[in-house]
């Protein structure tokens, strides 16, 4: 049951209480065959991804400024049928961006490469929780946003000021959380360290850093979550755009 979580909207929280179980989950135990005949398909159409394990999410719950709920080890091949379908049952995607912002005003966004699952979005740098962002029985979403930040631009959050409340965007079983980090370097002076990053990468996952500075510089590729953050973000007429720093 979802309880008390905003959609299609941006909400602050405090925290995100992920607990993992070990055992499979209840979905891809009743999906297995459909996953496995998608997965297929997409190797014919999409040899280059890679079946690796990420977490895929039930019993998401928001009460007292926290989204609370249990997380089980599946194959990409999983995610990407849930994201196909977008399933009624009890799975969910929940994943963390880092939202990137320069001393001159700026939000640095990525271009996704043509050899990836999101080919050609513009987004902020993020990924599916995995099983590096396990510590003990728990998922770290700060580690997470933090790893595909600098997996993805090569810049480190811990170099820049974060912003003390996480920020949240839910549509369906779909959640993106977001954390701001602030740099006190300009944007071109960041762009230039990013892009040696991304060109020499060999993960070759993005293909361009973007510079936005308002909410329609995106463009017509930014998925729906990013653009709820971006308009949030820019537009000084919405509620509690304000900066809250540590």
């Amino acid at each position: 049951m979802i309880v008390d979580m905003p959609e299609n909207q941006i909400f602050s929280l405090d925290a995100v209480h992920l607990q993992v179980d070990p055992a499979e989950h209840p979905w891809l135990v009743a999906e297995g065959e459909a996953v496995d005949a998608h997965w297929q398909r997409e190797q014919r159409e999409r040899p280059w991804l890679y079946n690796g394990t990420v977490m895929l999410h039930r019993g998401l719950r928001f009460e007292h400024g926290v989204v609370s709920g249990v997380s089980h080890r599946v194959p990409y091949a999983a995610l990407l049928h849930w994201l196909k379908t977008r399933p009624e049952a009890d799975a969910w995607h929940l994943f963390g961006s880092a939202v990137i912002l320069s001393a001159d005003g700026a939000m640095l966004l990525i271009r996704m490469a043509a050899q990836t699952a999101n080919a050609g979005k513009v987004c902020s740098p993020a990924g599916s929780l995995d099983q590096s962002d396990i510590f003990g029985d728990r998922l770290d979403i700060d580690g997470s946003i933090r790893r595909e930040a600098r997996e993805e631009t090569g810049l480190d959050l811990t170099e820049a000021e974060a912003e003390g409340r996480l920020l949240c965007w839910r549509c369906g079983r779909m959640v993106s959380v977001f954390r701001r980090y602030r740099y006190a370097e300009t944007a071109s002076q960041l762009v230039a360290r990013a892009c040696e990053h991304v060109r020499t990468s060999p993960e070759q996952e993005v293909d361009e850093m973007v510079v936005v500075r308002s909410s329609a510089d995106a463009g017509p590729t930014a998925p729906d979550y990013m653009r709820a953050l971006l308009a949030f973000h820019f537009d000084a007429r919405q509620i509690g755009t304000a900066w809250h720093g540590s």
